[in-house]
């Protein structure tokens, strides 16, 4: 099997082209990626969100055509492993014969390996192909650079990043149903104890998938300032004209573009005059964004394939 290995919390568009390169070098499906769960800096108390969740992490895969995809149990004594005995654990596990990099990886104790130790290894066990790939502008294409714009509610520049919008899978709850008295019904998402990064306080125009459809959304995060009772961060999404029950459904919501800023109104009539000029603002990016391929791909896997029945390979 040919293998490309890394974190890969979220595939991003530098992951796209080792995963390009994977396919145009496999002997078919014969190919694959190993990443590990949890994430190396999550289990070294580095990172403390990462993006997405396995489920959201295999519906990416999925999208993106990866073929197999495996996740090595992290732990102290993986951590602990020099790069040749993490190289010899690999090579024998999945019988590895090819082998995709890009020049800056680092593998090991330490993070002491990388691409050029990692080519000898593999040069002296007669792998058949070697490749290693030129980093695009890690800078600006990294997993760090994602989840940075994402926490900062620029989810425009983290599609750019990815090359899908940004999207979380969550249950929909109950909530206090003030929208629905106000003639704005929402779907409470279900983001409390979420250890993954969500967008910050604010309004967006979203896209969401009900029933095989990219329905128009417009998600509010924050507070709710302007009842002034509410603790801690709550997501709630309106979809215009629709009429459905979502309680205790996962809702797939996809964030397009930030509207506005979260801010409190001096009472109900001035916040509603507001929230149907969010909705009109949210129709016209949705509009712009509706028609996107990849967003197409993502509604028509999510409805054809049961997430929880995929095998997720913990190995």
């Amino acid at each position: 099997m040919l293998i490309t290995i890394g974190a890969f919390d979220g595939f991003h568009k530098g992951h796209a082209e080792l995963l390009r390169l994977c396919r145009e070098n496999a002997d078919g499906d014969n190919w694959g990626v190993i990443s590990f769960e949890p994430h190396p800096a999550e289990y070294m108390h580095k990172l403390s969100r990462t993006l997405f969740t396995l489920r959201e992490r295999e519906l990416i895969r999925l999208v993106m055509a990866v073929p197999n995809m495996y996740f090595l149990s992290f732990t102290e004594a993986l951590k602990n492993l020099a790069p040749y005995e993490f190289w010899q654990m690999v090579r024998e596990r999945f019988c590895v014969d090819g082998l995709v990099m890009g020049s800056d990886f680092h593998f090991g104790l330490n993070r002491a390996g990388n691409a050029e130790y990692l080519s000898r290894l593999a040069n002296h066990d007669g792998l058949s192909k070697i490749v290693i790939a030129e980093v695009v502008d890690k800078a600006e294409y990294s997993s760090s650079k994602v989840r940075e714009m994402v926490e900062a509610g620029n989810v425009e520049r983290a599609h750019e990043i990815l090359g899908y919008p940004f999207f979380m899978l969550c249950g929909v709850k109950h909530g206090f149903g003030r929208g629905r008295k106000m003639s704005f019904p929402t779907a409470n998402i279900d983001i409390a104890g979420r250890k993954f990064v969500h967008p910050a306080e604010g309004v967006y125009a979203c896209a969401v998938i009900v029933d095989g459809r990219i329905l128009a959304g417009a998600a509010s995060l924050g507070n709710n300032p302007t009842f002034g009772d509410v603790g801690d961060v709550r997501c709630e999404v309106h979809i215009p004209g629709y009429k459905g029950e979502l309680y205790g459904h996962e809702l797939p919501v996809f964030f397009l573009g930030r509207v506005r800023s979260m801010r409190k109104f001096a009472s109900q009539e001035e916040l509603a005059a507001q929230i149907n000029m969010d909705i009109e603002a949210c129709d016209k990016v949705f509009a712009s964004q509706s028609k996107d391929p990849v967003l197409k791909e993502f509604a028509a896997l999510y409805e054809a394939r049961d997430l929880t029945s995929e095998v997720i390979r913990l190995v």
